[in-house]
């Protein structure tokens, strides 16, 4: 049987997540979509799944910065004046030294096509509460960003080869193709697990079970994924809490 790319991706990250959790699904427990799951209620309610797609695409052809920049980290030159680019583990050629020219030439590629995107402000905006999905109380303009609030930015700016070029950015993000059945997959393998809310609460269901936004960490050292898969969740925006469904 041939398995469909998209999901086997799903189902390696969700099995990933569950080797590392910390509270078991009892064996036997039925996992399944809920009968009453909305998928445009899902995305309403997690705004991010829908935009992973964008980082996601990014990243797997090389438009990504962090990633260009984890490259250029990864650059030698041979003995014959060849910049190769060493895997992760692996050993440089003999004989070869870092290509620190290589280095910097992608490291202000990378600042001068983030220092464009910077400059549109209306486009940084959007970026900043629709796609990364800060609160919007929190824009007080391009200038006030912090460092982390411009990483998460960058994640959404398309890196390019040539000039740097706002306009391609802005028809990247506006003409972007979203999958509905990768987003409804989401939720059946890595939203239960996470124990994201997939509706919102009503008048009927019980709120003396809530849940904390964060996961706790337990180690004392990162925080863990725990599995959550066990129950389903609702989220009331009057508290911006989300609560098991009893």
């Amino acid at each position: 049987m041939r398995i469909n790319k998209k999901w086997s991706i799903l189902v390696g990250l969700a099995l990933g997540l569950a080797a590392c959790s910390d509270m078991a699904v009892e064996e036997g427990e039925a996992v399944g979509m809920p009968s009453d799951f909305d998928l445009e209620e899902y995305i309403k309610i997690n705004p991010d799944v829908k935009y992973q797609q964008v980082r996601k695409d990014l990243m797997d052809h090389g438009f990504y910065n962090q990633a260009r920049l984890d490259t250029a980290k990864r650059a030698f030159i041979t003995p014959d004046s060849v910049v190769v680019i060493v895997l992760e583990g692996t050993t440089p050629p003999t004989g070869s030294k870092l290509a620190k020219e290589a280095r910097a030439l992608a490291q202000a590629n990378i600042n001068a096509d983030n220092d464009a995107f910077l400059k549109d402000s209306a486009l940084v905006h959007k970026v900043f509460s629709t796609y990364v999905g800060f609160a919007d109380s929190l824009w007080k303009g391009v200038d006030s960003l912090n460092s982390d609030e411009k990483t998460a930015i960058f994640e959404f700016n398309k890196q390019q080869t040539g000039v740097p070029s706002v306009k391609e950015d802005k028809e990247f993000l506006e003409k972007f193709v979203y999958d509905e059945d990768l987003m409804t997959q989401h939720y059946l393998l890595l939203g239960l697990l996470e124990g994201r809310a997939y509706r919102y609460c009503t008048q009927n269901d019980k709120k003396s079970t809530p849940i904390s936004k964060f996961v706790p960490d337990t180690l004392g050292k990162a925080p863990i994924m725990l599995d959550y898969s066990a129950g389903r969740f609702c989220y009331d925006s009057k508290s911006d809490r989300k609560y098991l469904i009893q």
